[in-house]
Formats: structure tokens, C-alpha cells, sequence
């Protein structure tokens, strides 16, 4: 009688500890939505933003493994430009540091630098992250950080060196 329950408390010692160690955060594929700029003189449609450029939507399938969001800014992050669309998003080792979701809120941290050309790379980018982020109707809000700065402020003195 004592092997039994000893044998049955092995085995359900075994499927506690398997159970537990099965519990791999599990990625799948998802549409999601990344936003590009195709400039004023593209017959592409869009949303119009700064300088007449335009927002275009592109729906990718992207394996999310921690969140959408997240997902979504990497492969934005990562996206070069095409004949017809470009991505403002990117500069000297600009990278994705950390996303974190608390109470409907994102903060999305960037490190590195943008690269910014001219006066409306500023509207581009500020339009191609939020809009990207904005779809991911679980958030209330998203907040982007260069270098722990807000974005809004970054940009507001990237501009500043273009008036």
C-alpha cells in the first residue's frame, strides 16, 4: 500500500513539475498594421500628413512573443524603404530598448538617434510611430522615449534646427 502512494505521489509530482515547465510564452502569428510615408508627389492613398505626404498602411504577419505593440515597433524599426514607400523611422543605432503596458497606457523606449533631414521628417516620424501604435485598441495612450527623453520634445528641438 505504501509503493502505491508513493508511486501515485511520483507521478503527480511529475505532472506538476512538466505542466509548469510547459508554460512557454507561446508566439503566433498576427496581422498587424505598420505605416509608412509615401511623399506628396506618390498617387498613392493615405491619411495627408506634414509637407502633403501621405500615411500608407501595410498589414504584415508578424509572430508577436511578448506584445503587439512591441512587435509592431521592431518590425518598423526594421523596415527599409521600398520604390513607392519610406520609412523616417530609423537612424544611428536606433534601436528598441524596452516596451512596457501598465493600465492601458504603452511606453514604448527607443535608444539611439533619428535621423532627421529636413523640418518635415519631424511630422513623418512623430505620424508613422503613433499611428502604428494606435491601433492596438487595448491602449489608452502610448508614450514614445528617445534616451528616456519624450518624444514630442525631442522632436521639437530636432526642429528647431531647421527654422
Amino acid at each position: 500500500m505504501k509503493i502505491i502512494s508513493l508511486l501515485v505521489l511520483l507521478v503527480a509530482v511529475v505532472i506538476v513539475l512538466s505542466a509548469c515547465s510547459s508554460k512557454k510564452e507561446s508566439s503566433a502569428e498576427q496581422e498587424i498594421k505598420i505605416y509608412f510615408v509615401a511623399v506628396a508627389e506618390s498617387n498613392l492613398q493615405g491619411k495627408i500628413i506634414g509637407c502633403n505626404d501621405k500615411l500608407v498602411e501595410v498589414t504584415k504577419s508578424l509572430k508577436v512573443e511578448k506584445s503587439p505593440l512591441e512587435s509592431a515597433i521592431t518590425e518598423l524599426l526594421a523596415s527599409s524603404d521600398t520604390d513607392e514607400l519610406r520609412n523616417y523611422v530609423k537612424g544611428f543605432q536606433l534601436m528598441l530598448f524596452q516596451v512596457t503596458i501598465a493600465g492601458g497606457v504603452g511606453d514604448v523606449y527607443l535608444n539611439g538617434e533619428l535621423t532627421i533631414n529636413g523640418i518635415c521628417d519631424v511630422p513623418r516620424i512623430r505620424e508613422q510611430l503613433y499611428e502604428t501604435a494606435k491601433q492596438f485598441t487595448d491602449l489608452k495612450k502610448v508614450n514614445f522615449y528617445i534616451n528616456t527623453q519624450p518624444l514630442e520634445k525631442y522632436l521639437n528641438i530636432a526642429g528647431q534646427g531647421f527654422k
